[in-house]
């Protein structure tokens, strides 16, 4: 599965975490998953920023919501051993579903400039509370970037490195908070051989197949997953 993770990040630049996540937690208890990815996270969005380079670009314009992101990370992992697994799965399961259907559909309007103010750290701080109990950050920044209407490049490059700097308070967190342990840790790190060996796939498919077949077929296998995931949490 986390092959699986790792080809789809390195096609669509997201989606490790989406696709092991929703899945594993089927069959393994859900820190136990959330430390498996940790480190494949890291290591992933380290790749993917040294290959959008220039990461300085992003930060300038985009730190507050980096700031946000990181704080509310760090709060949210707070509550990740404390929740209801079935309150976990609902909040995951939830994500997956709207991230699949709002980028299927493409439900979006347009942040105006002078509106990023306030709406980057919004961002930030709704991303990094699911970030923190589920390691999914993605779809309130996804959101957040699309209304932007940012370049293909541009947007490749912010959430490399947006990614990237949430990755680290995330581990930081989860080693304070008991969820990644020596032996965790050691699982987790061995889990980065096949995300990474997908992440190397995965880049070599995007520049080979047709992208937006990929891209549907995906977002309905995640609906399927995350749809599931709501059905684990209420019976």
């Amino acid at each position: 599965m986390l092959a699986i993770g790792g080809v789809v990040k390195g096609t669509i630049g997201v989606g490790l975490p989406v696709v092991v996540i929703a899945v594993l937690s089927n069959f393994l208890p859900v820190p136990l998953v959330l430390a498996l990815v940790t480190v494949p996270i890291l290591l992933t969005n380290l790749w993917q920023v040294m290959e959008a380079g220039k990461p300085m670009v992003p930060l300038r314009r985009f730190w507050p919501m980096i700031v946000c992101l990181i704080v509310f990370i760090w709060i949210g992992a707070r509550f990740v051993t404390d929740l209801d697994p079935r309150v976990l799965y609902a909040l995951i399961g939830t994500a997956v579903t709207l991230f699949a259907v709002t980028s299927y559909f493409k439900l979006h309007g347009t942040v105006p400039p002078s509106a990023e103010r306030w709406a980057g750290p919004v961002a930030g701080m709704l991303g990094g509370l699911l970030g923190g109990i589920s390691t999914i950050w993605g779809p309130p920044m996804m959101m957040y970037f699309v209304m932007l209407r940012l370049p293909k490049e541009v947007y490749i490059q912010a959430v490399g490195v947006v990614w990237f700097m949430a990755s680290i308070p995330l581990v930081v967190a989860y080693i304070r908070y008991g969820i990644l342990t020596t032996h965790t840790a050691l699982l987790s790190a061995i889990a980065c051989i096949p995300g990474a060996v997908g992440f190397f796939v995965g880049q070599r498919l995007r520049k080979r197949i047709n992208q937006e077949l990929f891209r549907t077929l995906l977002l309905w296998f995640l609906l399927l997953v995350g749809l599931n995931l709501i059905r684990r949490a209420i019976f």
